[in-house]
Parts: structure tokens; sequence; C-alpha cells
């Protein structure tokens, strides 16, 4: 029997963590209420809108890729930070002790085979960040972006534009991060993403994933995610092109849905534990990121479940274990 490589945390937040939980839960209906009964958000909205729209750098057309580019190095410096800090060291789904292998290391089904792992460059890492720039810089030499308008969105139109781009990239990309797992020999170089980081000498190695994985890529799996979200942006919704303001607010919401997968904590405001019929989230990538084979979401869980995509057994009944544990 091969061990699985990580350990699901036994410890359990404190009762107004469970609080901050449920509170985010009923906070869309909440809103929702609010706008519909009491307070109309449209005039909020074309107010915020108007004065964005009047600055002179909203019209640059690096405007979106630089608004991806740098909430990306945003959240991944958040998620490092917290991760950092000895309180929130408890929401973690490897501790990363570097001791000894400790005794209650979950059993998986055989042939499973541990990941290969090794400490990832900075230097690699952070030079995505120029890379996807400069791509988009030289696709908009090919291809003008549309001109911004000062017709403010509605609301509602900014709900439903976010929410339809969030479904459409995680199923889009689903297909394409399925078949890089079926067809590893392909020259995409998805292996890459993989790679853990680790803690310990290799007899004690403790092999974790970590908020900066989420942009270790090669160019061409990495670019794949970028022609995803482009395609995704330009999808004509309600009968009318995407608003610029729900294209911005997208790559605001996708780089943090993203990073918060990758970031290998288990906070009580993660998308799994506030919606946990809908999401997959941080909880399936971490196994998938560790296993391989199953889990190929990046946000939700209906099509893994449909086509029965699941981790093993055994990983499945320790994981709702511990989500019974922190609830």
């Amino acid at each position: 029997m091969a061990k699985l490589r990580f350990q699901l945390l036994s410890v359990q937040p404190t009762g107004w963590w469970r609080a901050v939980t449920a509170c985010l839960r009923y906070l869309p209906i909440v809103v929702l209420l609010i706008h519909g009964l009491v307070l109309n958000f449209d005039e909020a909205v074309g107010s915020v809108w108007q004065c964005l729209a009047r600055q002179t750098w909203a019209s640059s057309a690096m405007l979106e890729a630089n608004v991806a580019a740098f909430s990306f190095l945003a959240w991944i410096m958040w998620f490092r930070i917290l991760d950092s800090l000895p309180y929130f060291q408890r929401f973690r789904f490897v501790q990363r002790s570097g001791g000894p292998v400790p005794s209650e290391l979950l059993e998986a089904l055989s042939n499973i085979k541990s990941p290969t792992s090794r400490q990832r460059t900075t230097l690699h890492i952070w030079a995505s960040l120029p890379v996807y720039l400069l791509a988009i810089a030289l696709l908009h030499c090919i291809k003008e972006p549309k001109a911004l308008t000062l017709e403010a969105p509605s609301f509602l139109r900014v709900l439903i534009e976010l929410a339809a781009g969030i479904w459409m990239y995680d199923f889009v990309y689903y297909w394409i991060h399925l078949l890089m797992h079926r067809f590893p020999r392909f020259p995409h170089g998805h292996g890459m993403h993989h790679e853990l980081s680790s803690l310990g000498s290799d007899a004690t190695k403790t092999e974790f994933v970590e908020a900066a994985s989420v942009v270790n890529h090669t160019l061409i799996d990495g670019g794949l995610q970028v022609v995803v979200n482009i395609c995704v942006q330009n999808l004509p919704l309600l009968g009318c092109p995407k608003h610029k303001m729900s294209r911005l607010l997208h790559n605001i919401l996708v780089t943090y849905m993203l990073t918060e997968a990758h970031a290998g904590l288990d906070l009580p405001w993660c998308c799994h534990r506030v919606f946990p019929e809908v999401f997959g989230g941080s909880l399936r990538h971490e196994i998938h990121h560790h296993l391989h084979r199953c889990y190929y979401h990046q946000f939700f869980k209906y099509l893994d479940d449909f086509f029965g995509y699941g981790a093993p057994l055994g990983t499945i009944v320790l994981a709702e274990e511990k989500q019974e544990k922190l609830q």
C-alpha cells in the first residue's frame, strides 16, 4: 500500500469562523433581496463605472491584462502571507513540519505513485508576469481591443456576466485539463504544474501545494489557460458583448479563485466551504495535485461527479471526515 503524501487536518476552527462561513453562504441572497426590495444598486454601479471610465489610464489597451497580471500577484502574496502566519497554519491541508513522517499519514489505494517534487525557482514563477504581459501586447498589435464605452451596466448584468464567465472558463478548461492528464506524453508540459514544494530530508520529506504553484506552468500549458480566458471574455452574453466592467471584475475574480484553489489552505471563506454543494475548490484540487488522476475541475465539481472522476475511496472517506470535523 502506498502512502498518500499529505495529511488531512484535525484542528477545528473556532465557532466564529463557522459563523463567517454561514454568513458568506447567505450573503448573495441578502444582497439580491436588498437590491430588489430596498436599495437599487444600479445607480452605485453606474457611478463607479463613470468614475473609472473617465480616467486616462482606463483607455489603455493593456488595462485588462494589467488587471489580471497584478491581481495574480496580489492574491499570491495575500495567500503566502496567510500561510506564513502561525495562526493560519491550522488551516493548512499539509503541515510544513519537515519532521518525521507522522504515523497518521493516510493510506491510499495501491499503485499510487508519489509525484516527483523539487523546489521551484522563484525566477521561473515570477517571470510569468512579464511574459504574459508581453504576449498580450503582441496580441494587441494584431487585434485592437474594444473601445471603452461610458454606458454603465446594470447591477444584475454584472452579476450574470460574472457568473457565466466563471462557469464557462471552468467548463472549457476542464476538457483541456482532462486531456492533458489522459495524454501526458504530449508536449504540453502540464507535469511542471504538478511539481510540489517540499521540506525536510528525503526520508522525512513533506510535499505540499502553495499559492505560487498557480503560475508554475510551461508556456504551452499557461498559454492554453490564457487563450481560454480570452475566448470566454469575448463571448457575447445577453445578446450583446460582455461589458468592460464585467471583464475587469472577471479577471480579478478568476485569478482569486485559481490562487485559492492552489493555496493549500482550507480557509473558512473558501468556496468549497461556503458552497460545498457547488464547488470542489481547494480541497479537491489539493487531492488532485497529489494523486493526478482525479478531480479535474478548477472550481466546480459537477463534471467530475458525473463522469466518476473521484479520488480513491479511502481518500474520499477521509476527506469527508475532515469536512465534518471542521464544520
